[in-house]
Order: structure tokens, then C-alpha cells, then sequence
């Protein structure tokens, strides 16, 4: 069947007829062999900003202000000249060389403080909702004590996320973390999927879980790290506390002057040494592949020992770095 190929036969067509399931997408791109940008403008009068990105439904361009304070959003305006032959700079008014006219101002929103900047590498939207999520932290401090945290990692004092509404940059919610680090260049600690957003610590090794609702909030759910469900930080507490009563039931037992009988009474210490509750999971993961692997007893446990029990070492040293 011949089909025309003009634009106004094709939108004809789309407002009449049906296309088959699953094809939509292909029938809307034969659209751009109509329209057609082929003409590229040079030396734009550009606003001296922080060019983020287009978001993905091409509503906002994200942009962030040089000392690292402001967030600025655009619009798009999109097509503003045609040409009837083949387009020549030459022949477009002056104006078409000013970013205003291709992008309107919608608003400016200040977000970092006084002893914060804004992360120009850090942006994740939610289009469903049309919300953005933003990040401000203060400088990386590489002194800082370990406290139980990875050595080697610095620590930043504070680092904030702002999610606002980029329809009109109302900020409906922040999430702060102070004395950690994520690493939030190209938005590499940090994955959005759906409504559920995931934040890697690399310095505590904590996976933190938010979502974002519909009100704009944002809600913890879970922290898998050191603990791994609600109930893992209780059932430690009750074990330690029943190993550390049968310890001082042994103590009570021993003769009164211990030092005769070569015995050196202590106080049972509470510092046991326990792995995190995902590293425990790491670890049992691939111990159970690899004892699968194997349906012979003996070849088993050989297997064990140069898959599993020579790299314990190497699996409990695993950090996470980032979120995909």
C-alpha cells in the first residue's frame, strides 16, 4: 500500500487509524525524517552556569550556579526558526544566537550553605513524579578517626539530599548524613529505581533504602550492613549477653587462689569480633556455590580449601564502592 510521506499525511494518519501493540514507539521516530535539525549554531550568548544535563523527558535543563550554591532550571522552548531550503546561519535573525531563545528561566533555588557546595556531578530525576534529587556536602576531611569505620576512607562532616518538585523548585524533603562518605561523582553511590533509592556509605559499608512517595518524602525502609533484618541487632544482644553469663558462671567456679593451679582469672571481655551481616551473607553465597559445585565428599572439601579457605582473607577485605 503507498503511503505519503509528508508530515500532515502522517499526523492524518495517527489521529485515524491503530497501529499493531508494540510498535508505537517505531511509528512516532518516523516522524524525524520530517523534522530534522541540520543546522548547528556557534558561538551562543550562554548565562555563565554549571550545565548539568537535559532531563529525560526533555521538560528541564539543569543547570547550577559557578560558586556551587544555586540550582537554576530551564525550559526548553524547542523550535524556534525553520528554514524553507537548506538553512545558512546567515539567514537566521541575530536573536537565534541568545540562549533565551532557545530556554525561559523557571526559577532559581539557593541549596548548599555557607560550608556547603553543590555535587555539579550529581543528579538522578524521577519522572514519573517529576521530582530531582540533589546533592550538597562540605570537604572531605582524610584525618578523621576511623571509629569502626573502613580504614583509608575520608569522612565528610555532612553531606544532604534534596529532592524538590522541578515544576516550580519547591524543596519537599532533605536526608542528611554527617561524618561518612558516598561517593556521589556521576552519581556512583547512589541508584534510583522506581520509587525505591539506594545509598551506598563506603565508609560504614551501609546500604541504605529510602523511598520517595508520591507527597514528596522521603522514607527510611531498611539499612543492610552491619545488620541485615530488624531483628539481627537483637538476636546478637540476647547471644552476647547469654555467652557473657556463661563465661562469669565458669569465673565463679574456679578455686579461690587460681594462681596455684596455674589458672589467670580475667573478666570476660564484650568485644567480640563479628563479621557484618553482609559480609556474612557474601561470604555463605560463595561458600554455597562452591559446594554445590561438587557432588563427591572429598572433592568437595579439596575444592573448599583453594576456592573458599585460601581467599577467606581476600573475600573479608571486599568493600563496596558503589550502587548499579
Amino acid at each position: 500500500m503507498f503511503r505519503r510521506h509528508n508530515i500532515a499525511a502522517r499526523i492524518f494518519d495517527r489521529q485515524i487509524s491503530t497501529v499493531a501493540p508494540g510498535t508505537s514507539v517505531h511509528h512516532t521516530r518516523r516522524f524525524y525524517e520530517n523534522l530534522v535539525p541540520n543546522c548547528t549554531i556557534y558561538e551562543v550568548e550562554c548565562p555563565d552556569h554549571l550545565y548539568r544535563k537535559i532531563t529525560e523527558d526533555g521538560q528541564y535543563l539543569i543547570c547550577f550556579s559557578r560558586n556551587h550554591q544555586d540550582l537554576i532550571v530551564y525550559r526548553p522552548t524547542w523550535l524556534s526558526y525553520s528554514c524553507k531550503e537548506e538553512c545558512d546561519t546567515n539567514d537566521l535573525p541575530p536573536k537565534a544566537k541568545r540562549f533565551e531563545s532557545f530556554f525561559s528561566q523557571l526559577y532559581c533555588v539557593s541549596l548548599a550553605s555557607s560550608n556547603e557546595l553543590i555535587c555539579k556531578d550529581f543528579f538522578l530525576y524521577m519522572e514519573s513524579n517529576q521530582f530531582g534529587l540533589f546533592a550538597t556536602s562540605t570537604t572531605q576531611n582524610h584525618d578523621a578517626p576511623v571509629g569502626g569505620a573502613v580504614q583509608g576512607v575520608p569522612s565528610i562532616e555532612k553531606i544532604t539530599f534534596h529532592l524538590l518538585r522541578l515544576e516550580d523548585g519547591v524543596v519537599l524533603d532533605q536526608k542528611c548524613f554527617h561524618n561518612d562518605f558516598i561517593n556521589l561523582a556521576h552519581n556512583m553511590g547512589v541508584f534510583l529505581y522506581d520509587d525505591l533509592l539506594a545509598i551506598v556509605s563506603i565508609r560504614y559499608q551501609t546500604i541504605h533504602i529510602l523511598q520517595i512517595r508520591d507527597s514528596g518524602n522521603l522514607v527510611d525502609i531498611r539499612a543492610i550492613g552491619t545488620f541485615c533484618r530488624e531483628d539481627d541487632e537483637l538476636f546478637l544482644n540476647s547471644s552476647t549477653q547469654s555467652m557473657l553469663s556463661h563465661e562469669k558462671g565458669k569465673l565463679h567456679q574456679l578455686p579461690e587462689n587460681p594462681v596455684e593451679n596455674g589458672l589467670h582469672q580475667s573478666e570476660p571481655s564484650s568485644d567480640y569480633c563479628f563479621l557484618s551481616g553482609i559480609k556474612q551473607r557474601l561470604l555463605s553465597f560463595i561458600f554455597r556455590g562452591i559446594w554445590n559445585e561438587e557432588p563427591d565428599q572429598a572433592l568437595r572439601v579439596q575444592s573448599l580449601k583453594k576456592k573458599f579457605y585460601f581467599h577467606f582473607q581476600d573475600y573479608v577485605d571486599l568493600v563496596i564502592w558503589k550502587a548499579i
